[in-house]
């Protein structure tokens, strides 16, 4: 009896390891992966590992095995067989575009989907391999308040340039005749929407995304540029006003 008790133990705390080390189902249907997941699985099985942000940040450094396709065209270019394990990941735990997109694949219907959330940092001190395409210039960003923003737009020559996704540019954005919208996925190709001559104010939701967008711009010549520090949030938190365009 001592023995099939212990026997019993034993299941049950092998059991319990097994469900532990299991990747984490969220409430929204995609599954929560670490670095060494997503290494076994890239090693052992059909997955397919998605980068959603640009292609100037999947071309400075991605995992070597990814593929690119930016958040605005998952419902087009992700494979069509539903069942096809899909891994995505960014650029680390403050990223949230790796788990934005999980979500967006289980609402087109795919089954196996995966969040990286650790991403490419975690990635990169692993050791394990990644690749370059197109390496951004190292050049010095310079930051700009809010303060300083007011006075610029009411008496500069210049373009704010908001970089959001879509659907945070929708949600809240700095409402001002000289506001354009170019998602940071459409910068590459929309340069003649950007005088050279003009002073360039980028805007992101948290000034995480447009440095990145500002290194791109000055390797492409543009000279002055600028990003505004804390985004799109700082602003609201400031009480500035802002427009919303949809819930």
């Amino acid at each position: 009896m001592g023995r099939l008790l212990k026997m019993v133990a034993i299941s049950g705390l092998l059991l319990g390891c097994f469900v532990t080390n299991a990747p984490a189902v969220t409430a929204r249907g995609y599954q929560e992966v670490d670095t060494s997941d997503v290494r076994r699985m890239m090693q052992n099985e059909d997955v397919l590992v998605v980068f959603p942000l640009s292609p100037i940040e999947f071309n400075n450094l991605h995992i070597s095995g990814s593929v690119n396709i930016p958040m605005a065209r998952l419902a087009r270019e992700l494979p069509r067989d539903k069942s096809r394990k899909i891994i995505f990941y960014c650029l680390g735990v403050k990223c949230v575009a790796s788990w934005r997109a999980a979500e967006k694949a289980i609402e087109l219907g795919y089954r196996n989907v995966f969040a990286y959330r650790e991403g490419l940092p975690a990635w990169v001190r692993a050791g394990y391999p990644t690749e370059i395409v197109e390496k951004l210039p190292v050049v010095a960003v310079e930051k700009i308040s809010t303060g300083e923003l007011v006075g610029m737009l009411a008496t500069e020559d210049m373009i704010l340039v908001d970089v959001n996704f879509e659907d945070d540019a929708h949600a809240f954005y700095i409402d001002h005749p000289k506001r354009v919208h170019i998602p940071i996925d459409n910068l590459d190709s929309s340069l003649d929407l950007l005088p050279k001559n003009k002073t360039l104010v980028l805007v992101c939701l948290k000034g995480k995304r447009a440095p990145t967008a500002c290194r791109f711009l000055k390797g492409q010549g543009y000279e002055r540029v600028f990003v505004l520090e804390g985004g799109v949030q700082k602003w609201i938190l400031e009480g500035r006003p802002v427009k919303q365009v949809s819930s």
